[in-house]
């Protein structure tokens, strides 16, 4: 048996290596459907698929505040609120709270901020996650004065502490002051997706829970009772909210609660993209699937007056099939091993285009699928087995035709119209990725061509958290910032600098309801809310932000002086009812009641702050110097190369205190493009894959065409001695192309009628049943399918008649 099986293989390489035409278009679709099937799926079995790595993790939820004015169902929570609910709630066995926080550390010779998590302690117990090092912080840990501890991720520990099993008690420096290491997290622990690289206490009071006036930027964190279902802790949560309406009205009146199961919380932001890619890549895999069965039924029908001949002289059924199946084994290992190389090529490709350019939830713990890879050989194995021995079983059947069949007349139309079906498929397919893909890139368009507002170019930004320690007083944090922004305008090639609280398109923000103070004041819950914005002197002039109105901040605008604000065109288009803004007076929430009026003495231009395809909201821009936050970014123009001007940033930080970090330095055109990374990559990756199954859609046109042309050369021949011409012959081979690619195009058009609707929530300004993409991409794959059919019709009319007459 193995003699047999080792010489079917040889006989098998010889003939694949006689017929390049047929064994590198096999071998190639072979190839890019199991590599590129390989990487999605396994990109998105990592990352929806697998359990979070908590203990029994469909009993944890997330909790947010839903503000149903603004439709927000997962906005940050009210302090205020989270301690009555961890002590009223009837649904939860822990209930924490968590935010996103920075620290300033020094581990060696440079300061760097650090990204981690503050939360509470009954956070650990709601994950159920406990250190591998170490221990977690307990409830005593988590009041003020006794919060000076800190737990560590693992890649920290290895990458920043050594690795060392004696560093559990040692002292990290942060922000200033001495934190004790009580603990290594589990390597891979995240917090929903998101990398935390520490976490430390809030260190509160409960007075100061009960007490604090607004929301600050904190979810729940909670664990279901095993007797409590989702819905019924829901029910009860949302009563909870009731009841606190009632008892804080101006707090919470048009506010609700959202629970969100932990699976969902981390992969929902990322599913609508992934699952897009992946229906993409099956549907590449099910294109270079057919486009194997296409060629090994062609070849097939060639061969199936050998099959007939071989039978005649005395082969057994079993050895043909045996021959067929040496055959399709070879050529599915060797496809499977192209395929896999072509599997971490583009699963590397694929980490590398993502990488740092947006977030992708657990992206670092993913890695080549070892089941989706054997999966999808498996059945790309299967398809050339079933296909590649259906023609020799049945030539079997069919000795007697097989044997008088011609040179090339083997197959007949019975599978011309396989072939063809198949054919149509193709076309079916590829067409609804093209045309998925077209939309994608319309769209990507339209949102790359939106102007945020502001002149990105020749702009360098960098953020700077001053710590409470030595910048425990507003007047020093506004000392520092401005001093800084001082020392920055008179670098070499610096037209202007300033600095704002939180940058354009760089996430997070204050949110704020105010009214005007010549009105009435509005119920509880029904006063307009304004993004909130703390800035320098000369930020709008460094944006290239239009001053619409009245004038910009001035260093005269202090703490102790009137307060004042410069409102944008939103704002008093909504608000003004066509009055002159300027002298108007509005008090918004942010500070103490007496020091909550400001006055409006500037207009300026709209723009964007969170993304770019985000409506722009009312906002109120106060000066920093009257409201002092610890965090703001800097910006500088320059008319040359901004990132140029780091050092000269980096000098002029250190040269006031040389212990703060900078952070996340970039040019403004990077911050922007980072907003438009996802779009992108998606509109990439189909527009890749589309193009994969175009190629592999003409490649079957042109062997079906081929193995036509070579069926009919008697039929051909006949024609032509009979007077037709080589342009009719020619047009009757194109027409039969047409009329496949045709069905295959109507076909295609109703899958993708249907299929682009899954598009809406990646699309901007693009209807996903737009009649010009479905009209031009059906052109492009019938034309892309004619150029496929003209050399086999080409070589259709070169038929001699004479000779086509004797073959027969």
């Amino acid at each position: 048996m193995n003699s047999h099986l080792t010489r079917d293989l040889r006989v098998a390489a010889r003939s694949f290596l006689r017929t390049p035409r047929f064994t590198v278009p096999a071998l190639l679709a072979l190839a890019l459907g199991i590599g590129s099937t390989s990487a999605i799926f396994s990109v998105v079995r990592g990352v929806m698929l697998r359990p979070l790595p908590y203990s029994n993790p469909d009993r944890i939820v997330v909790v947010w505040e839903n503000n149903l004015q603004r439709n927000r169902p997962r906005n940050v929570i009210a302090p205020s609120n989270f301690v009555e609910w961890r002590e009223r709630n009837r649904s939860f066995t822990h209930l924490g709270m968590a935010t996103a926080f920075r620290l300033n550390f020094t581990l060696g010779d440079q300061p760097e901020e650090i990204v981690g998590t503050m939360a509470s302690s009954d956070v650990f117990s709601a994950l159920g996650v406990t250190p591998i090092l170490g221990r977690a912080y307990g409830a005593s840990e988590d009041l003020k004065d006794n919060d000076n501890v800190i737990v560590v991720s693992h890649e920290f520990w290895r990458t920043r502490l050594g690795g060392r099993a004696d560093v559990i008690g040692t002292a990290i420096n942060t922000n200033g002051r001495q934190r004790t290491l009580i603990g290594v997290m589990p390597e891979g622990f995240t917090l929903f997706g998101e990398k935390t690289s520490f976490l430390v206490p809030y260190g509160w009071t409960p007075t100061e829970l009960r007490t604090t006036a607004g929301r600050g930027s904190s979810f729940g964190v909670a664990r279901l009772r095993d007797d409590v279902s989702f819905v019924q802790a829901e029910s009860d949560m949302k009563a909870l909210m009731a009841l606190r309406e009632k008892e804080n009205p101006r707090l919470n009146t048009g506010w609700s609660i959202s629970l969100v199961p932990a699976h969902e919380q981390t992969v929902d932001q990322i599913r609508p993209a992934l699952q897009v890619l992946a229906g993409a890549v099956l549907f590449v895999w099910l294109v270079a699937c057919v486009n194997v069965a296409n060629l090994l039924l062609a070849r097939g029908a060639v061969r199936e007056r050998e099959f007939g001949l071989r039978t005649a002289l005395g082969a057994g059924r079993a050895r043909i099939v045996s021959q067929m199946l040496a055959e399709s084994l070879l050529l599915g290992l060797g496809g499977g091993v192209a395929g896999l190389a072509l599997a971490f090529v583009f699963h590397r490709g694929l980490l590398a285009l993502v990488a740092d350019r947006f977030p992708v939830p657990r992206l670092e713990q993913v890695h080549l699928d070892p089941t989706i890879v054997v999966l999808t050989l498996g059945l790309s194995l299967l398809t050339g087995l079933v296909f590649g021995i259906a023609p020799a079983l049945v030539a079997s059947h069919r000795l007697n035709d097989a044997v008088r069949a011609g040179g090339r007349s083997g197959g007949g139309p019975r599978s011309r119209r396989v072939l063809g079906t198949l054919v149509a498929v193709e076309v079916a397919l590829s067409l609804v990725l093209l045309t998925g893909a077209a939309l994608l890139v319309q769209s990507f368009v339209r949102l790359s061509n939106i102007s945020p507002g502001f002149r990105a170019e020749g702009l360098l930004t960098a953020r700077v958290q001053v710590p409470a320690a030595g910048y425990d007083t507003p007047e020093r944090r506004s000392r520092f910032y401005s001093d800084v922004v001082s020392r920055i305008a008179v670098l070499p090639g610096v037209q202007s600098a300033a600095a704002i609280s939180f940058l354009p398109f760089a996430g997070g923000g204050i949110g704020t309801s105010f009214f005007r103070i010549d009105r009435p004041e509005p119920a509880p819950g029904q006063a307009p809310v304004a993004d909130v914005r703390p800035l320098t002197p000369g930020f709008f002039r460094t944006m290239g932000i239009p001053q619409v109105a009245g004038r910009d901040f001035t260093p005269a605008d202090r703490g102790l002086s009137p307060l004042v604000a410069v409102v944008n065109e939103t704002l008093v288009a909504r608000y003004m009812d066509g009055e002159n803004p300027l002298g108007k007076h509005l008090n918004v929430f942010l500070g103490p009641p007496d020091r909550s009026v400001y006055e409006i003495v500037g207009v300026v231009g709209d723009i964007k702050l969170a993304s770019l395809d985000g409506e722009v909201r009312p906002t109120v821009y106060v000066a920093h110097a009257q409201f002092p936050i610890p965090v703001m970014t800097f910006v500088a123009r320059t008319a040359g190369n901004p990132e140029l001007l780091v050092p000269g940033v980096n000098a002029a930080v250190h040269g006031i205190d040389p212990t703060l970090p900078l952070a996340d330095v970039r040019t403004m055109d990077a911050v922007v493009d980072r907003t438009l990374a996802r779009p992108r990559i998606v509109a990439v990756l189909l527009t890749a894959f589309a193009v994969m199954a175009l190629a592999l859609a003409a490649v079957g046109v042109y062997g079906v065409m081929a193995y036509s042309v070579a069926q009919r050369t008697q039929e051909i021949g006949v024609r032509m001695a009979l007077g037709a011409t080589t342009d009719s012959v020619f047009a009757m081979v194109i027409g039969d192309a047409l009329r496949l690619v045709g069905i295959g195009v109507a076909a295609g058009l109703v899958c993708a009628a249907g299929l682009t609707r899954l598009l809406t929530t990646l699309l901007y300004e693009t209807e996903p049943l737009d009649p010009v993409t479905f009209i031009v991409t059906a052109m492009v794959l019938t034309f892309v399918a004619m150029l496929a059919s003209f050399v086999p019709a080409r070589r259709g009319t070169r038929i001699a008649p004479n000779q086509a007459l004797r073959a027969e």
